[in-house]
């Protein structure tokens, strides 16, 4: 029997959902194994993140599109489809701190909140099973402003099965409560 299904739902694009491009200014990052998941029954939609003892989750704020994210399929003959989860960065800290922060960051997760409607699915996770590891980083003095940029995504045979999760609790106030409150 094949783990891949078929259709099981009807697809109605409407006025009422048309997405918008683009996140909201701030996100989060975690270490993945830092955090304990609820996931709900269809495993897509996850109710609660809980980090364990004194971890935190990591506020990273962008002044405009500084911050991207996304998934690419992976298709192959002999396997199901995996996706690649996908978050880079644009910091402009330039302390030694900072620096040793974004530099040595590993099997990170984030989660990012999208423009549009704030309903059902406007709250995303990314590298829920395998984390986001580091796949490139780059600055040129002349170029991007002088801002570097670090790009994070599943591994190489560390793929997702989901192009990305759904965090959701309740309501969109509800959610964000949830996400605020393991800051501190």
């Amino acid at each position: 029997m094949s783990c891949l299904g078929s259709v099981a739902k009807v697809i109605a694009n409407t006025c009422l959902i048309v997405p918008v491009a683009g996140l909201e200014i701030k996100g989060w990052l975690f270490n993945r194994t830092d955090a304990t998941f609820t996931e709900e029954a269809n495993d897509v939609e996850i109710s609660a993140i809980v980090m364990g003892g004194a971890t935190v989750m990591y506020p990273i704020t962008a002044v405009k599109k500084e911050n991207n994210a996304g998934f690419d399929l992976v298709a192959a003959d002999n396997l199901p489809d995996l996706f690649t989860n996908y978050f880079a960065f644009q910091p402009y800290e330039r302390d030694p701190d900072s620096i040793a922060n974004f530099d040595n960051m590993d099997d990170v997760c984030a989660v990012v909140e999208l423009k549009g409607p704030k309903t059902e699915g406007c709250f995303i996770i990314l590298g829920y099973l395998n984390g986001l590891h580091k796949s490139s980083a780059s600055f040129r003095a002349l170029d991007n402003n002088g801002i570097p940029t670090y790009e994070m995504q599943s591994r190489e045979g560390e793929q997702e099965k989901y192009s990305h999760r759904v965090f959701w609790k309740t309501d969109y106030d509800t959610t964000l409560g949830l996400l605020v409150a393991q800051e501190t």
